[in-house]
Order: C-alpha cells, then structure tokens, then sequence
C-alpha cells in the first residue's frame, strides 16, 4: 500500500513510503481511535503533526501522524488519528436558525481559516455544502461545544456528516477540502447474509425510548400547547399520533419547555429518541468481496442501517469500522454501546459521565 507523507504547515509532499500488510485503520465517530502503519524504512523525512495519506484504488484515508517509532533495523511504526480529530476541539457556540450545514462551516472557517492567528490557520483548508438542512439550536449564554461531537449530533439529527478529499491541480496537492455531506440511509442488513460473520450483538436496552412530551412552563407566553415526538419504525421521528409506524410498546419521558425553546423542540426530541436506540452493539465482519448487493457497497461511517435479526429489528447507524490488513473486509459496528473496555473508557472520559 503506497503511502504519502504531507507537510501540516504546507502541504508539500515530505515522503513516500510503502506499507507493510500489517496495518490498521480505525475510524469512529464516538472516539477518535488510533491507526497503525508499518513500513521499511530506516528514516521517514515527517514529523509528528504532519499528514499520512493513503491513495488505494478503492480507498482513501488522511491521518494526522501522531507518533513515530522505530520498531527494529530498517522499520519504522506510524500511528496517525483520522484527519477530522482537527476538529476534536471545543469552541464558543450561539443559538442558530437556518441551515445546519453552513453552521458547521462556520465553526471550522472561524477557528481554522480565518482565526486572528495566522499560526492557527491552515491555508490550503476548503469547505463545501453537500446538502442543506434548516434547523433550530438554542445555546445558554458562553457555552462551548466540540465541533466533532456537534457533528455526530448532527448526523442524527439532520443527517449530515464531514468528509474530506485531496484537492490536486496540474499533479500537485494544493488543498484539502472539508464537505458537509448526506449521510446515507435506508440500507437494510439481514443478521443472515452471507457476506457477514463473526456477528456478536449486545443490547443493553430492552425498552429504547419512543416517545417524549414536552410541557409548556407555567410562565410561558406565546407557546402553552403540549407538544409530543415519536420514534417510529423506520427510525423518523414524527408529531403523528396515528402514525401506521407508531412503535407498540411505548416509553416515554416527560420534559418542560420554555418560549424561547420552542423552536429546536424537534431537535431535541430527535436528539434524545435516536440516542436512546442506539444503546447496542452490533458487530460483525462485512466482506466487500463477496457482496453482491450494490447499495451495501455505500455502507460507511454514519450510514443509518435497519439490522433485522429473527428476533428484532433494530434503527440503527454505522459508528465505527476497522480496517485490518485489507480493505477487502472490514469489522463493523453499529450502535453507541461499546463493549470493550477500552473503548468504554474513551467514551466515558469523551461525555464527561
């Protein structure tokens, strides 16, 4: 697998390096995981902070080195994090109306394109609308939000996601270009298929909450009615009491809203709904290979997935995904439930609970 190794400051190609089967790459949207490189080289013209980028045929991948180790004569180890850690920083947010898309934009541009630090500023950055989604969000006063975990917020919410690309002109690379795009859904992955194996499933929550009520305060003005969201079936969150997707079993929770709250009532509901189906975990290893369903070939970080197994069908959405000596297969893992130690850890340290 060739590799390419980019200056942080210039983007100017620092080295090229080939690397060994060994590797791993692991990209998760609820903690930003380590991957591993290892190739024969007896010095690698990078340093830490710089870019490795690699340009397979059927994939594409920058990370930010974040160590380099000599492992033995003539070998050297690169462990990298996924080129949007950038944006694993918190930052001062304000209440917003309108689209979501360019809300995000804006956070990156304000804080890495045209920040009063020019040090701060990476100049080759670009961005790009992919989709545009209109929203409500309603901030306290001096409050600060990650911009990564706002955009796994978003994902849920408004179905958006970060990619990024390589821009390349007359055969050099002058940017990288960070879009807002749509995240795919409607797959739907039966625990049957032949294309999956080793599938281990852990549901923590045997009554996901479906259902929220929103109760006006008692000093509100303009807004008295009393306002309920369902989650329905197919993963969409409606107003619709009659809905024919209406979940059967119901559980609810009760909160109060205030004026000012009313308009990002849906986001919310959709917000506190959807985390709460998501407590599960579901893994398995994909192969790319042997799929013959061509829409699974789209199945990526942040896909929203209807996993049918015999017993039950679970809304769910693509969180992490490893790649490991291949691309030709992946380990998958949809839900926000981790169940391995480590990564409870990181969870628990990323929420602050």
């Amino acid at each position: 697998m060739q590799l390419v190794f980019l200056n942080e400051q210039t983007l100017k190609v620092a080295d090229y390096a080939q690397a060994n089967d060994d590797f791993e790459i692991v990209l998760d949207t609820l903690v930003p995981q380590p991957s591993i490189f290892h190739i024969n080289k007896a010095k690698l013209n990078a340093d830490l902070g710089d870019y490795l980028v690699v340009r397979e045929y059927d994939y594409f991948y920058i990370g930010i080195i974040t160590s380099i180790e000599k492992t033995g004569e003539g070998a050297i180890k690169i462990t990298t994090k996924d080129f949007l850690a950038k944006f694993d920083v918190e930052v001062p947010v304000s209440s917003y109306t309108g689209n979501i898309s360019q809300f995000t934009l804006n956070l990156i541009n304000t804080h890495f394109k045209t920040s009063t630090d020019t040090k701060q500023n990476l100049s080759y950055l670009q961005t790009e609308i992919m989709i545009n989604k209109t929203g409500s969000l309603n901030y306290e006063p001096d409050k600060k939000a990650n911009i990564l975990k706002l955009v796994e917020e978003f994902s849920k919410t408004y179905g958006i996601r970060l990619a990024y690309e390589l821009i390349i002109v007359n055969g050099v690379i002058s940017n990288i270009k960070i879009k807002v795009v749509e995240v795919t859904k409607g797959l739907v992955i039966r625990s049957d298929l032949g294309t999956i194996s080793n599938l281990i499933i852990s549901d923590t929550n045997d009554s996901a909450l479906n259902k929220i009520i929103f109760y006006p305060k008692a000093d509100n003005v303009q807004r008295t009615s009393v306002i309920s969201y369902y989650l329905l079936n197919d993963g969409t969150i409606s107003t619709n009491a009659n809905s024919p997707k209406r979940i059967d079993k119901v559980s609810f929770k009760c909160e109060f809203y205030a004026d000012n709250d009313f308009s990002s009532l849906l986001t919310k509901a959709t917000s506190a709904l959807i985390d709460s189906s998501l407590e599960h975990s579901i893994t398995f290893d994909f192969s790319f290979v042997t799929n013959k369903i061509d829409v699974l070939n789209d199945l990526s970080i942040g896909t929203f997935v209807s996993f049918v197994t015999p017993n039950k069908t679970y809304e769910t959405i693509v969180t992490k995904m490893v790649f490991k000596g291949t691309f030709k297969q992946a380990t998958i893992i949809l839900g926000e439930h981790r169940i391995s130690l480590t990564d409870k850890l990181k969870l628990i340290n990323r929420r602050g609970t």
